[in-house]
Parts: C-alpha cells; sequence; structure tokens
C-alpha cells in the first residue's frame, strides 16, 4: 500500500537539524538511547535516529500524524519502537508547541 505522506529526505534532514538529538532523551533524564540491535548511543548520533509522528491530541489510534515539522520529532530506534506512555506523549506534545509555536 502506497504512502499518501511520505516522511521526504528534506523533512528527515530538517526534523534532525532543528532536535539535534532524541527528543526523549532530553526531556527523560534517565532515557538510554539504544540502536535497532539494542546497543546504547549518544543521543546526538544523528545516523542513528529516527522520525517519529506525534498527534496534536487524542483519540486518534491507528492513524499516523502528519508528516511535518509541527508532528514529527526525532527519536532514537529504542524509543520509537516502544509505546511512549502517557506522560511521554504529553512532553513530545509540548515540546513540538515550544519549538514549532
Amino acid at each position: 500500500m502506497p504512502r499518501h505522506d511520505p516522511v521526504t529526505a528534506s523533512l528527515y534532514r530538517a526534523v534532525l537539524l532543528r532536535d539535534k538529538g532524541c527528543i526523549l532523551a532530553k526531556i527523560q533524564a534517565d532515557h538510554v538511547c539504544r540502536d535497532r540491535w539494542g546497543y546504547p548511543h549518544a543521543p546526538t548520533d544523528l545516523a542513528k535516529l529516527t522520525i517519529e509522528h506525534v498527534h496534536d491530541g487524542y483519540g486518534l489510534m491507528g492513524r499516523r500524524a502528519p508528516s511535518d515539522m509541527a508532528h514529527c520529532l526525532a527519536l532514537c530506534f529504542g524509543a520509537n519502537v516502544g509505546v511512549p506512555s502517557k506522560a511521554q506523549r504529553a512532553m513530545m506534545r509540548a515540546y513540538l508547541r515550544a519549538v514549532e509555536g
């Protein structure tokens, strides 16, 4: 099934340049960034980061947020594969509001 709203290479680069590292490591002091094999890495290792889509609110399960700067942020593979808690999602939303207005 084709994606109608892909993460383009330019969006990927723009998000990484804006965030400069794994957002979860910035907002949660005890977070350890991990790559796809489970090995720890520096939160600022941009080559190992992925893009996470964050909805504006609740009740949108099963639908991905838009692929734009207001809804995407950088996370390590370990954080992106795991299910963020409600508190983590709230912190991610607050971060996006702060950097995107």
